[in-house]
């Protein structure tokens, strides 16, 4: 037997590549048609300096790493591009990246190891089936921190290669101070020492910058020093440089302007002008290369520009900044060259002249006209494609001066608020659907072969920029303005372009911004004093469609339109506004919420039992600490593991992984008392203390300003310092330490113990304060207000004190109020009231000097609401129509609500930021959420059918996460959390199961009190019925039966009318079958006896007795005039419908029959069994034959609870009878589908053993070539997760990992997490699937 071979997604490989390449900055390299013509060292200059380094790369054993440093302007990029191009000519540069702030890409890390990477795989073709591999391992990689692309782009892949020549190959990388990230240019040289250190195959890096402390201060650290070879640009006298570049560039000045010059004697100028030039220059380049350009421009006299830089009021401006003044006089029109160089300024990344005509074209400005007078300043390609580039950083800050610039400054409020006004005029103007012409939604967008050349053709760099941009721009105006405008315009754009914007977004690979760029808009519209309600309302809605459809909308752009939009809740205004936008995608039919529920994504720690969670103050990661993986920090918005921080190599984590205020660090400790923290930038170790605790850590705390980490073990809590990791001070205690917390300014530290003791600390000395005398049982928690006054302490003897900071005296008690020990205390953000929390009663008491203390939430009047409500389950179902087809998708969600609540005590969490305080009440199952400050009405979810474990709040408290037993980790919205208990009867009318007729045309949709309703193709209720738990259709579909208890009721699926009931005789009802045409139907009750019942007439049939059997199994003939019955026992009966006799019997095996059915013309029957054994017999002949034996063994999916089990689930053979197919269970989830050929006659009892062989049985997937004439169920496959044709008659499948609903090759929609199947299956029939 041949295992199906599942499809594979082929997209992958060619993903892992294509995200590096997206990653990489193609711009960055030495020999770029962006940087052209880049700067370079003038023949004849430099020549020491060159000399130097040269010798340096030659050196076999000397410093791996140079680094020349000099003043802005000194030259260093010309020298770093002269290196790398005479080393390009003798084959040995391996790569090169020239930072430049003035590009967005190449003015950050990230894109520097992907860049390095993709250069060096050219350079050395041999390395990159170990790049490949490791991208198709894990293709974000481009999008972790430093260390892991270092590790896994270049380290590894380099160290496996075999050859090594015999001269080292070299690595220029210019202008690290032009990265604006310091952390990240100090971890980035760390990493190049460390790929230098590590790797066997000879490098050499030149590094080039300003001399700048933070760089130079990284490499003064001993580590990294003593591998570098340091430059100094100021020791080597840059005048006679100079002097030759003037010569040399002015003597071409002069040949180029023959005509004019040719009654000027050479030299020219003059030697006396040339030193007084060079003077000028005082050792810069910049001021050098500037004058030729101003002097040499071809539409001017070079000697009549020459003169101005020896006029006599240079003595008004700097010499550089008077040069300036010349260049920008040049255009008559100040105005209009004042808005084209603010633009050019403040613009984030370089546009084309083409583009920046097209962004400006609203103010009618043709950039090319005005830009060609600034040649000497702004770089200016022949190419109008390439980007438009100031010349040098000194340009743009004399722009930016009004003491320098005058009347030719540029304001930056200003131009940042024109340029938000050109980028949504932009984009409201040029964004439409589809607006690549791609049309087919189910390509994915690697598969849009020519995609990147669409793009520039019909989104160009222009709009790029804009959909970008827009809301950084937004972000730098000042809110004190007239925005009329602005407004006007935002308004416009969110509810006519922003489904498009996130289209377009998509199709550049920029998707993975959009909530980050819409949170940045949020966040400045609310500081308006009346914000915009619709404008912020269409954006909200936008970022959460962004979140939860982020999969599949990054991967293929349009179906933003045809997944996203079709499963937007049906009140929010974005649907409203795109509700044209759905015409042509499929329709969700029932079933949608009308608003946003709390679910926003998920991220999948593979096989990771998640102990403790904590959100970065961004909220853009998330950190996860898990038994045996130690820390990983994931992405809340692409759901993508963003760096694995390692596991400790013997021992779990003791406490909560917690985020430093700043967001810069991330800590845990372990049983063993070791104390980490990680920088989240780099993903680096920036502490490891292991001397300090010997025993397990209870708590960590970091300090306001994030500089000091303090951590409690036993009877001690130490204060590290984070930078050095040493400890600064160390507090002892009395007995163990439960509770620690700083105070806002982080002066004081505030500890209980086990044995009733508060304690204040301070700091700065060491020195303890104050003993807070009083509980009689353990603090278990305490927390301090804001301005250090009073201080709360919850303890295990169930009170609450008040006490005073400077005196430690207490001011007042609540006790006796909690029917448990007190675990939390918390201030709310006024320091009005102390919150405080047991473990099934969450309270508020004041601090005033009126003491009262009030209940906001118990779990018993919870567990009392939701009993009252009469909800059992919170399950629901959505329905969904395409055009051609009609999907209902489950919601898991079983948690039986009234047994976890009401019999279970709720594991208490609390999530406490500056704006909020809430309380998750976690009842195995599911959770409820009660915000206490501000008070808010409880709120309800359950969505993992798990146990739900470690909670933790967002710092502004608008989200949670929770992770689920088996590793799925959800991220929560507490601001859209619904199902309150008031709303709970809305559950009790959900649908939760429902059946097919086979042919699709009618649907009963069930719920668990006993509603079910008849439901048509199309959605619409037929009627609403009673039904039993027993549900069938005739293969006609005009004829429904159902069980109930001992009746079997028969109804029309045209009317809904019941049209007989049929009363068992037995005590228990095994199994029943219905004629394919309804007229007949019968029943097994009782092991073996069968009644039958002819429907028209309601008259009984005689009674069948099965002999010697237990009947688990009946079937009807094709003519509806035979009962074929299969037992436990493996014996098969064939029985007359009529006369009640029997005709033929056979036993082939002693296993339980599971599967039978009947060929085409009814005489040969086929059979399965609960051992995976198929079987043919002849009742006419009484022959029989084994097809098939046991299925091979596959692997079970890692969380399936079975794995043994192996019985036939389905036959079916083809319309002429000459395959069959049939379907064995593999486990809880597996399924394996197999073909095999029917012999063409079935051989005598005599012949012996099955003829048949390998080449009897076919791989054959059920999307090729399958008919569609009946029904079938997708049921989940093994491990790949994928689902497929349940009865095997269907081209349709969905993956369970991916979400994506297939026909044949093509994606038709995808599934959203909540309701995709996990243990039920989705059916199919002529693309209707239910």
């Amino acid at each position: 037997m041949i295992e199906q071979v599942l499809p594979s997604h082929r997209h992958y490989c060619r993903l892992g590549l294509g995200t590096l390449r997206k990653a990489s900055v193609t711009s960055a390299a030495f020999d770029s048609a962006e940087r052209y013509p880049a700067p370079a060292c003038l023949p004849g200059t430099r020549v020491e300096l060159l000399r130097r380094i040269s010798e340096w790369i030659a050196k076999k054993d000397g410093e791996p790493i140079c680094w020349l440093n000099g003043l802005a302007g000194s030259g260093k990029s010309a020298v770093a591009q002269s290196v790398a191009e005479r080393y390009a000519g003798q084959q040995r540069l391996a790569a090169s990246f020239f930072f430049s702030r003035r590009e967005l890409e190449r003015s950050t890390t990230q894109h520097f190891f992907p860049t390095i990477a993709c250069q060096i795989m050219a350079f050395m073709p041999s390395i990159k089936p170990a790049i490949v591999a490791a991208l198709d391992k894990d293709y974000t990689i481009p999008s972790k921190v430093l260390s892991e692309q270092m590790q896994k782009l270049l380290l590894v892949p380099l160290s496996g290669v075999e050859e090594s020549p015999s001269l080292p190959a070299l690595i220029v990388v210019d202008s690290l101070d032009e990265c604006h990230n310091e952390v990240l240019v100090a971890e980035l040289i760390t990493q190049l020492a460390r790929l230098i250190r590590e790797c066997q195959y000879p490098l050499r890096i030149l590094l080039t910058s300003r001399t700048e402390s933070h760089i130079g201060d990284k490499f003064h650290e001993p580590e990294i020093c003593s591998m570098t070879y340091p430059l100094e640009l100021l020791a080597f006298d840059p005048e006679e440089d100079i002097r030759t570049f003037l010569m040399h560039a002015f003597n071409a000045v002069y040949d180029q302007h023959r005509r004019i010059m040719s009654d000027i004697p050479r030299p020219w100028p003059p030697l006396s002008e040339m030193e007084t030039l060079v003077k000028k220059a005082s050792g810069l380049f910049i001021f050098a290369t500037t004058i030729v350009k101003f002097v040499g421009s071809k539409h001017h006299d070079p000697q009549l520009r020459l003169r101005h830089m020896f006029d006599d009021n240079t003595t008004t401006f700097s010499d550089l900044d008077f040069l300036y003044h010349e260049v920008v006089q040049t255009f008559p029109d100040v105005d209009m060259a004042r808005t084209v160089l603010g633009i050019i300024c403040y613009i984030s990344s370089p546009l084309s002249t083409r583009s920046l005509t097209s962004l400006l074209s609203p103010l009618q400005i043709n950039a090319m006209l005005v830009i060609s007078n600034f040649s000497s300043v702004v770089l200016i390609p022949e190419d109008e494609t390439q980007p438009v580039r100031i010349y040098h950083a000194s340009f743009r800050d004399f722009l930016s001066s009004p003491q320098r610039s005058k009347q030719y400054f540029v304001d930056p409020a200003t131009y940042h608020r024109l340029l938000t006004r050109l980028c949504l005029e932009l984009m409201i103007k040029r964004l439409k659907r589809d607006i690549c012409n791609i049309g087919d939604p189910s390509k994915l967008n690697n598969e849009v072969e020519d995609l990147p050349a669409r793009c520039i053709q019909y989104i160009g760099d222009a709009v790029r920029y804009a959909c970008c941009n827009w809301a950084y721009h937004l972000t730098q105006v000042q809110h004190d303005e007239t925005l009329d405008d602005i407004m006007g315009l935002l308004e416009t754009f969110s509810r006519t372009a922003v489904l498009y914007w996130a289209e377009t977004l998509s199709l550049i690979g920029e998707l993975d911004n959009a909530v980050l760029i819409l949170r940045e808009a949020i966040r400045w519209l609310n500081l308006l004093s009346t914000p915009p309600t619709i404008v912020v309302t269409l954006f909200k809605d936008m970022e959460r469609l962004v979140l939860m459809f982020f999969d599949p909308i990054s991967q293929s752009a349009l179906h933003v339109y045809h997944t996203a939009l079709p499963f937007a809740p049906t009140n929010t205004p974005l649907r409203k506004e795109f509700q044209r936008e759905l015409a042509g995608s499929f329709a969700v039919t029932r079933g949608l919420d009308d608003r946003w529920g709390a679910f926003v994504r998920i991220i999948r720690p593979a096989g990771r039992t998640v102990l403790s969670q904590a959100f970065s103050p961004d909220m853009r990661l998330t950190a996860c600490a898990s038994v045996d993986q130690g820390v990983e920090l994931w992405s809340t918005i692409t759901g993508s593991s963003v760096a694995d921080l390692g596991p400790h190599p013997s021992h779990k984590p003791s406490c909560a992984v917690i985020t430093s205020p700043s967001g810069s660090c991330v800590s845990v400790a372990f049983e063993d008392g070791l104390v980490i923290a990680w920088d989240v930038a780099t993903g680096r170790i920036v502490l490891r203390n292991e001397e300090c605790h010997q025993e397990p850590v209870t708590s960590l705390s970091f300090s306001p300003n994030s500089k000091l980490l303090a951590s409690a073990s036993r009877k001690s809590i130490h204060l590290l310092e984070v930078e050095t990791g040493q400890s600064v001070h160390r507090f002892d205690h009395s007995d163990d330490v439960l509770a620690l917390v700083f105070s806002v300014d982080g002066e004081l530290i505030i500890s209980g113990t086990t044995d009733g003791l508060g304690t204040i600390w301070e700091t700065t000395s060491g020195r303890l304060l104050q003993r807070l005398k009083g509980h009689t049982a353990s603090v278990n928690s305490v927390s301090i207000s804001s301005d250090n006054a009073i201080v709360a302490s919850g303890s295990a003897d169930k009170a609450v004190r008040i006490w005073n900071t400077q005196t430690g005296a207490c001011l007042r008690t609540y006790s006796n109020n909690h029917p448990g020990g007190i675990n939390y205390v918390f201030f709310t953000p006024d320091d009005r009231n102390v919150i405080s929390i047991c473990d099934k009663l969450v309270g508020s008491c004041t601090t005033s000097s009126s003491s009262s203390f009030v209940r906001l939430w118990s779990a018993d009047k919870f567990a009392l609401d939701v009993a009252m409500a009469g909800l059992t389950r919170l399950e629901k179902m959505v329905y969904s129509r395409l055009p051609w087809n009609t999907i209902c998708s489950r919601l898991i969600g079983d948690a039986d609500i009234l047994e976890n609540v009401s019999q279970k005590d709720p594991t208490i969490h609390v999530m406490h930021s500056s704006r909020s305080i809430s309380v998750v009440a976690v009842f195995n199952y599911m959770l409820c959420l009660a915000s206490v400050s501000p008070k808010r009405e409880p709120v309800f979810y359950s969505c993992m059918d798990e146990d739900i474990i470690a909670p933790a709040s967002s710092p502004d408290g608008s989200q949670f996460v929770c992770a689920g037993s088996w590793g799925i980790v959800e991220i929560l919205d507490s601001e859209f959390a619904s199902n309150d208990v008031d709303e709970v009867n809305s559950f009790k009318h959900n649908k939760t199961y429902f059946r097919s007729s086979l042919d699709g045309s009618r649907y009963v949709l069930g719920g668990w009190r006993g509603d079910e309703e008849l439901v048509d193709a199309d959605g619409l209720t037929i009627t609403k019925l009673k039904l039993g738990w027993r549900v069938g259709f005739s293969a006609d579909s005009s004829t429904l039966v159902s069980l109930n208890q001992r009746h079997l009721d028969v109804f029309s699926t045209t009317t809904g009318q019941r049209i007989k009931r049929f009363t068992v005789a037995g005590s228990t009802v095994d199994c029943y079958a219905l004629s394919a045409d309804g007229s007949w139907v019968a029943c097994v009750h009782d092991d073996h006896n069968i009644q039958l019942w002819e429907v028209s007439s309601g008259r009984t049939m005689p009674n069948i007795v099965a002999q010697h059997i237990s009947t688990s199994i009946i079937a009807f003939s094709p003519d509806q005039s035979k009962l074929l019955c299969g037992s436990r026992e493996g014996r098969m009966q064939l029985w007359d419908v009529r006369t009640g006799q029997l005709q033929a019997e056979i036993q082939c095996s002693s296993n339980e029959t599971t599967s039978m059915a009947f060929s085409p013309t009814g005489t040969v029957v086929a059979f399965g069994c609960n051992d995976g054994c198929v079987y043919l017999w002849s009742p006419s002949s009484g022959t029989s034959h084994a097809l098939a034996s046991p299925p091979p063994e596959t692997s079970p999916r890692p969380d399936s609870p079975f794995s043994d089990a192996c019985p036939v689930t389905l036959l079916k053979f083809s319309d002429d009878g000459g395959t069959l197919k049939y379907r064995s269970a593999r486990g809880y989830y597996a399924q394996v589908v197999i073909t095999l050929r029917v012999p063409s006659h079935l051989p005598s009892k005599q012949d012996g053993e099955s003829t048949l062989n390998n080449d009897s049985c076919d791989i054959c997937s059920p999307r090729e070539g399958c008919d569609q004439l009946n029904a079938h169920l997708v049921s989940r496959l093994d491990e790949s997760g994928r689902s497929y044709d349940y009865q095997m008659r269907s081209d349709y499948m969905v993956s369970h990992d991916d979400g994506w609903v297939y026909h044949k090759e093509r994606r038709i929609i995808w599934l959203p997490h909540t309701i995709r199947p996990r243990y039920t299956s989705i059916a199919a029939y002529n693309g209707v699937f239910y």
